[in-house]
């Protein structure tokens, strides 16, 4: 059966690495302007009402501490973006076309053949952290109304490494040109980026479709684990090799978003899915207006994007704690200060959108095993400061069994005529002497600070170098 789509929003995220002082430049260059308020309809009459109520409706549904970070507050005052200390969210308005190239099984010759997907995204958005974290979005304009054109799309786009065919170029990767288009040449993989390290081999993808009322013709529950995990539609129902085992789809439907009748969400690692009906619609629709579309569009999408940029940090926290566990407990700490969030909103679907993706996404999780590690480092420290400890005690102990310091001075004197080295020389050598032994004592009681003064010490050698 063909499923046309009433309202679509497709939505295709990423995370990518900026640096505040040059790319903030170069992305308002390219025609990206502070995000508004709250989106309207092209010839809205009453903008300044509409924003004043999208204020206050941010105020009066949203935690103050989430509302000031993800709704309100942004970077107005610093249009150079070098004290960079909220969310920088931008966005732009350009039309951009082109077509995955991709190949597809046909039933008649029963061969795969090549066939070009054309696509059209005509929204960008930027959300750029203080710390040097940015996550984009690219909104898709449907070229084709069936759900089967969309699920095709959203397998395409969810890819890195999917190809696709420009006026000036016939083969290039998906992420490369999100490099070139979107980030004005920030790249999104390659061997010395860290941001490739933590991100996988996919974009997330943010859904909401809005289909005709047609209970008896489809299951929303197969199209939402279809739209979900890009499979083909009908894959659930069909006998194909790609059908899921009941174990899995009741695995995977832990996290459906159920309250009201007439729609339905999905929430899974790499995806947000909602499909139903009256649920969302463009902005020109005068039969729903603005306000599902900014809810699906900013609001929840908002959640989606905090909830990514926490997961982000985590997983980069895990990996990376080894390389230097104290500095990385102390950040961690703070992170969690700023971005752990219980719940969000004073009503009850925020609260319940923000766990269920908190959930997919394996952030109790992250936090809980960094936690683990955190504890056994403690541990860990404590005990070897105690070993540490117990030995200088006995160098000490052996140390004051010696005679007095006149006894040592003789011994020392005795040494020196038995070398026959001026007084100079056998002095200087036993300042060394002692400077290295206490280097080495140092090393062994305090291993983790000595490594940073190591590494202070060179970064000042290179520079003295490069003066």
């Amino acid at each position: 059966m063909t499923i046309q789509i009433n309202s679509c929003l497709l939505k295709v995220i990423g995370v990518f690495s900026f640096d505040t002082r040059k790319d903030y430049k170069r992305f308002i260059n390219a025609g990206f302007d502070t995000m508004r308020v709250v989106d309207l309809p092209t010839g809205y009459s009453d903008k300044s009402r509409s924003i004043e109520e999208t204020k206050k409706f941010y105020k009066d549904t949203y935690y103050s501490e989430f509302r000031e970070l993800m709704f309100t507050s942004n970077q107005k005052s610093d249009r150079e973006g070098l004290q960079q200390k909220s969310i920088i969210k931008l966005f732009r308005y350009k039309t951009l076309n082109s077509k995955f190239i991709t190949k597809k099984f046909d039933e008649q010759s029963k061969n795969l053949l090549e066939f070009h997907l054309p696509y059209e995204i005509n929204t960008q958005e930027l959300f750029l952290f203080p710390d040097g974290v940015g996550i984009f979005s690219i909104s898709f304009n449907l070229k084709d109304q069936d759900l089967e054109y969309a699920s095709d799309l959203i397998n395409q786009a969810r890819s890195f490494y999917s190809k696709i065919e420009t006026n000036s170029n016939f083969n290039i990767s998906f992420h490369q040109w999100i490099s070139e288009e979107i980030l004005c040449g920030i790249e999104l993989v390659g061997e010395n980026l860290k941001v490739d390290e933590y991100s996988g081999s996919k974009f997330k993808i943010y859904s909401v479709f809005d289909l005709p009322n047609l209970k008896d013709s489809y299951n929303r529950d197969h199209l939402l684990y279809e739209i979900g995990t890009s499979s083909p539609i009908g894959t659930v129902s069909n006998n194909s090799r790609l059908k899921p085992t009941k174990e899995y789809f009741d695995e995977l439907m832990k996290n459906k978003l159920g309250v009201f009748e007439n729609y339905e969400g999905l929430a899974l690692l790499d995806s947000f899915t909602v499909i139903g009906y009256e649920n969302y619609a463009g902005l020109d629709n005068s039969k729903y207006g603005h306000i599902p579309h900014h809810q699906w569009n900013r609001a929840y999408f908002s959640i989606y994007i905090f909830n990514l940029y926490v997961r982000y940090n985590l997983f980069k926290f895990n990996a990376e704690f080894l390389s230097n566990p104290v500095k990385y407990r102390s950040k961690f700490q703070m992170f969690l200060n700023h971005y752990n969030f219980t719940h969000i909103s004073f009503n009850f679907l925020p609260n319940i959108i923000f766990k269920k993706m908190r959930e997919a996404m394996g952030i109790e999780f992250e936090i809980e095993k960094f936690e683990k590690r955190l504890v056994n480092l403690a541990s860990s420290i404590q005990e070897n400061q105690e070993k540490r400890q117990a030995f200088l005690l006995t160098l000490i102990s052996v140390l004051s069994g010696w005679e007095a310091s006149s006894h040592l001075l003789d011994q020392a004197n005795s040494i020196k005529t038995w070398l026959g080295w001026t007084n100079f020389t056998f002095y200087f050598a036993l300042f060394l002497l002692i400077a290295s032994l206490a280097v080495i004592l140092m090393e062994y009681l305090f291993p983790i600070h000595a490594q940073k003064f190591r590494k202070k010490t060179l970064r000042l050698w290179k520079k003295l170098l490069k003066k």
